[in-house]
């Protein structure tokens, strides 16, 4: 898919839906932030949760799955490279920050030697999607919902894009381990996290009649998956 047609190009390859398209809160720190959440250290002890567990869930979206994908706050794709250059769905690859894209760009080109053509990345506003409604057969966000104040906000902009019988993968850091909620209670003093969320309060988010919504733990990180049903 190319949005070349719509959107206007702001780098090689990575195009944008917004005006100003400097200045996302991730742009300065995109490098250490990639670097810190690709370890397999910082997962288990901040999170008790494995890299692999992340990759295993992120699999089911990306390549067990058919249909055009959108994954919402892609970021530098730290979990997710190795899975977007295998998979032959046709994929939008959402963030805000254009440093983050760049290092998703280098990471496929990287996996790949070249960006693949199944493959569009997208700068623009999590809040606003720049789509119609129920437009994509999968979507998906891997670590973003705990970002943000108005996580509903964000559950609902991203579920309208998803096409009725469409399937949606999230998963998301919880305050459930001592931990995961010190370390994100010192963020969130920073502006870096989100009210820190329980497991129950997070699963709220999805409470609709149409969803259908299944859920389990590793350590503090929630998965949750499901069908829009309408």
């Amino acid at each position: 898919m190319s949005y070349s047609h719509k959107f206007k190009a702001i780098d090689q390859g990575i195009y944008s839906s917004l005006e100003n398209t400097r200045g996302a809160a991730y742009d300065n720190k995109a490098k250490y932030y990639e670097r810190l959440v690709g370890t397999e250290s910082f997962n288990r002890i901040i999170w008790d949760c494995s890299r692999d567990d992340l990759w295993q869930f992120a699999a089911n979206a990306i390549l067990h799955s058919q249909g055009r994908v959108l994954d919402i706050g892609c970021g530098g794709l730290a979990q997710t490279g190795t899975l977007y250059a295998a998979t032959a769905n046709e994929c939008t690859l959402f963030d805000r920050s254009a440093e983050m894209l760049k290092i998703a760009r280098s990471r496929l080109v990287k996996q790949s030697g070249y960006l693949p053509a199944n493959i569009s990345l997208l700068q623009g506003d999590a809040f606003h999607l720049p789509f119609e409604n129920n437009t994509f057969d999968i979507v998906c966000s891997f670590g973003t919902i705990h970002l943000f104040d108005n996580k509903q906000d964000f559950v609902n902009e991203t579920l309208r894009a998803l096409k009725p019988g469409g399937r949606f993968f999230f998963y998301t850091m919880t305050g459930e381990k001592l931990i995961s909620r010190y370390f994100m209670s010192a963020l969130r003093v920073i502006n870096e996290f989100g009210e820190v969320y329980s497991r129950q309060q997070t699963l709220s988010l999805f409470d609709s009649a149409v969803l259908q919504t299944s859920s389990y733990m590793k350590g503090s990180v929630l998965f949750i998956s499901g069908q829009k049903i309408l």
